[in-house]
């Protein structure tokens, strides 16, 4: 039965749920407040905003410089007054009649007179109106003036008052002494100054008109212009939605070399990067979780709330086998990580549930936790120790026996060696040396096995290869074991040779032939078979003697080890571990089968030449790995 099966079965999953990853909260996204404008917009309205204001700049500059312009030219034949007065008096000699200068204000339409500058008293002419400052300016700069002014009262109230001043000498005229200016006026009408308004209100709708079309055409362009870059932009943001999506084959082909080209090339570059770096974590990510996963520890991460964040397979396996008191004891040492920092717990024993699903040879579980604190959390590391303390125990328990074993043949030779010392009867003194050379070899088959396992895990045993008949092999362990008056019955099947090492495999059945003595009545015959079978060659060796019980088989072959009952015979719980090291090393497996009060069975298995090794195993037959203890 799984664990998984055994968990829902047992219905314990509830009890995990402390431990086992679940949702978390995730908060409400946050509701974005800030107005959504596209960059059409954006480009489209400064566009705009710039034509407008460029626009309204030059109609501010050209309005005036128009105007002044249409009022120059309006006034542009008055202005030639002057000019061609000035040409008249070159022409006289400086000196001018009034008849001259009456017939050359009629011919040009314009009001002449005579103004003295000190009342601005007209001495002779047909004025109606001029500019005293003009005439003032010409007297005393000795330079002709021009000065226009609006009317705003009278009954040329609106028109444009246009004077010339020029100073003369009028001691022809009578005028001798005074400071005078002949004074040439032209009137505006009204009309004349509408046609000019008239003209900037044509010019102005012109602009108005040109204005509103240089914006309409801003507008459409700029909405254009941003409609291409926004498209580009949207893309380049479609791409970065994909690519953080997890699509790094995205790439951005641009047909422009711009700067949104340039940066579509820098995105393609960018992509390949990620692509690269996000293969390289997922591998390492890989990886890691492979290490987890495989590790024989359990691996446990908690977040602040104790909730797991990630559990390998050994942590489910263990939190699954185990009770609620356990699961407390590991809540509590995560939480005191946190004010006490690592922790180590070197030994805590659970009640295994297991026995109540089937699995009643399961002992109780002895686990150490290793506890730290972390950054956002807490890490345990969880290993199981049942086997190591068992193992500890059992060396213990050796310790004590080999001890024992040890100090029993000593403290006999030591006894017989002083009762030799006072012993004259030679009949005593002979049983007293077979004694002491019994406790001697006791002594030295100790010390060989001790001895040979060590040479055995250090790897200092070569093992030769050659042909062996394990028929011949059988009958030669029956004559060695001769001496004890035992019977020992063959069945054996002609079976290939087998290549393997005749010495240790002499040795590794003379254990097994020795321990099938010791555990047998002495009536009752020890059994040795062999036969071929699935490509293999397997040579069994039988007692009828106390069996081994069920809790034990899975433990025979390991160190230190005895089962109950071995104390009815003498040993150290090293022999079938050693018999077990041999056969891994010669490529064999060592299994046994055993009924309390019924006897044991053990089957050596052993590849025959020219054939691949199989699975010599039988249904309810207990089986060692090859991979030894």
């Amino acid at each position: 039965m799984s664990s998984g099966s055994r968990l829902k079965k047992s219905g314990r999953l509830g009890k995990l749920r402390g431990f086992l990853p679940g949702r978390r909260a995730v908060g409400r996204k946050r509701r974005d407040l800030r107005p959504r404008i596209g960059i059409r917009v954006w480009l489209t309205a400064l566009f705009l905003l710039v034509t407008s204001f460029a626009g309204g700049l030059t109609y501010d500059i050209v309005r005036p410089m128009l105007y002044n312009n249409l009022n120059q030219a309006s006034e542009q034949s008055f202005e030639q007054v002057g000019e061609q007065y000035e040409n008249l008096i070159r022409g006289n000699s400086g000196d001018v009649s009034v008849e001259e200068v009456e017939d050359f204000a009629t011919g040009r339409g314009l009001q002449w007179g005579l103004v003295r500058a000190s009342d601005g008293e007209q001495l002779k002419g047909d004025l109606e109106a001029w500019s005293a400052s003009a005439v003032n300016t010409a007297v005393n700069t000795r330079e002709p003036d021009i000065n226009r002014e609006t009317l705003t009262s009278g009954p040329r109230d609106g028109q444009m008052l246009s004077t010339y001043a020029a100073p003369i000498n009028a001691s022809s005229q009578g005028a001798a002494g005074q400071r005078t200016a002949i004074v040439f006026v032209k009137l505006f009408p009204e009309s004349d100054i509408g046609n000019v308004d008239a003209a900037m209100n044509k010019i102005e709708r012109i602009l108005f008109l040109a204005g509103g079309m240089a914006l309409l055409i801003a507008g459409v362009s700029g909405y254009v212009v941003a409609d291409l870059i926004s498209r580009r932009v949207s893309r380049l943001g479609l791409a970065a939605d994909r690519l953080a999506a997890g699509n790094f084959d995205e790439h951005i082909e641009s047909p422009i070399q711009d700067e949104v080209g340039a940066l579509g090339d820098t995105f393609n570059s960018m992509a390949v990067s990620l692509k690269g770096a996000f293969r390289q974590v997922e591998q390492e990510k890989e990886r890691g979780q492979a290490i987890l996963d495989g590790m024989t520890d359990a691996v446990i991460g908690v977040d602040s709330e104790l909730n797991a964040i990630f559990l390998n397979p050994k942590a489910r396996e263990i939190l699954g086998l185990s009770d609620l008191t356990f699961h407390n004891r590991l809540h509590e040492t995560l939480a005191r990580t946190w004010t006490e920092g690592p922790i180590t717990e070197p030994e805590i024993e659970t009640n295994s549930e297991a026995r109540s699903e089937g699995y009643q040879d399961s002992p109780n579980q002895i686990l150490e936790i290793r506890a730290a604190p972390l950054e956002d959390g807490a890490l345990a590391i969880i290993r199981d120790v049942t086997q190591e303390r068992r193992i500890q125990r059992a060396k213990a328990e050796f310790i004590a026996n080999a001890s024992h074993e040890l100090k029993t043949p000593l403290f006999a030779l030591s006894g017989y060696l002083e009762m030799l010392e006072d012993e004259e009867d030679e009949e005593v003194r002979s049983a007293f040396l077979n004694d002491m050379r019994a406790q001697t070899e006791r002594l030295n088959s100790l010390a060989r096995t001790l001895l040979d396992l060590s040479r055995l895990d250090a790897g200092a045993i070569a093992f030769q290869r050659e042909e062996v008949y394990l028929e011949d092999l059988l009958h030669e362990l029956k004559r060695d074991f001769g001496y004890t008056g035992r019977e020992i019955r063959i069945d054996a099947e002609r079976t290939p040779p087998v290549e393997t090492d005749p010495n240790q495999l002499h040795r590794m059945l003379a254990i097994l032939v020795d321990n099938a003595l010791k555990y047998s009545p002495g009536d009752e015959p020890v059994e040795l078979g062999l036969h071929p079978g699935d490509g293999h060659a397997v040579v069994t060796v039988r007692d009828r003697g106390c069996g081994i019980p069920e809790e034990d088989l899975p433990y025979i072959f390991d160190r230190f080890y005895r089962a109950q009952g071995s104390s009815r015979a003498d040993g150290t719980g090293l022999g079938l571990a050693l018999a077990n090291e041999i056969t891994d090393h010669l490529g064999g497996e060592l299994g046994v089968e055993s009924r309390p009060d019924e006897g044991s069975t053990f089957s050596v298995s052993l590849p025959l030449p020219g054939k691949d090794a199989e699975d010599a195993g039988r249904p309810g037959v207990y089986h060692e790995s090859r991979q030894g203890s």
